[in-house]
């Protein structure tokens, strides 16, 4: 079987082969690249996960889902928009121009609905520890689960926008994460399994500024069979 990392070297020369095929050359001379056209369904949390809405309070939770959803709207329509653009390459440009400027905004639109879905999938549980692989893989890679809750709280309290618990496929290793937007720090080839939002408008309703204490409920309303489900997860993806 071949390894992963092959794989995605194949599949990438693949789509460099692909890219230079007549058929997409004659779509790029019409401006008619073919367009999936994915939407991004907003997740009903208050169905799905009532527990969600317990914690901090629900008019917070109400003010945070309504901004998820924006998130979903704002990715459908830039989707759309770049679906429709004119792909001159003449009318490309790095300063300033549809292309940019669309292609730029729909990473953050999608990094506010997937950051968000994280973190709203691995909250509504009662705090306690991880189990199984999962509690190894936090032993292993931070010491204990208390040394790993320290660090996610100063990496919380130092961030400016996202904190994420994630799996770096390449070093096999977990690692808490800072993203200052909804779309910056990224780490190619690693996927989240637990987010912590430090935004303002996650906490500022209930906590004002104290985000230390926000920080320390927030571990308390986790949801560790959901976090474990992610991991999973990604060592299956990891195992191809």
């Amino acid at each position: 079987m071949p390894s992963r990392r092959r794989f995605l070297q194949t599949a990438a020369l693949g789509a460099a082969a692909g890219a230079l095929s007549p058929s997409v050359l004659s779509a790029l001379d019409r401006s008619e690249v073919p367009n999936p056209e994915p939407q991004w369904i907003a997740k009903d949390y208050r169905r799905l996960k009532p527990a969600v809405f317990q914690w901090p309070s629900e008019r917070a939770v109400e003010e945070h889902m309504r901004l998820y959803r924006g998130y979903v709207n704002k990715a459908n329509e830039l989707w759309q928009k770049i679906a429709e653009l004119d792909r001159d390459p003449a009318k490309a440009n790095a300063t300033y121009s549809d292309i940019r400027v669309m292609k730029v905004e729909l990473t953050f639109a999608i990094g506010g609905v997937k950051n968000h879905e994280v973190y709203f999938d691995i909250l509504g549980g009662n705090g306690g520890t991880p189990t199984g692989r999962l509690a190894e893989a936090i032993q292993k890679n931070f010491g204990s689960f208390e040394a790993w809750a320290a660090d996610l709280k100063a990496t919380g309290i130092a961030a400016r926008g996202w904190v994420w618990l994630a799996y770096d496929f390449e070093k096999k290793t977990l690692f808490n994460y800072i993203g200052d937007s909804q779309n910056l720090f990224p780490i190619w080839n690693a996927s989240p399994i637990l987010a912590l939002d430090m935004f303002e408008h996650a906490f500022f309703m209930d906590y004002g500024a104290n985000r230390a204490a926000y920080i320390d409920d927030f571990l308390k309303h986790i949801d560790w069979a959901a976090v474990s489900a992610n991991f999973e997860r990604v060592l299956r993806m990891a195992s191809l």
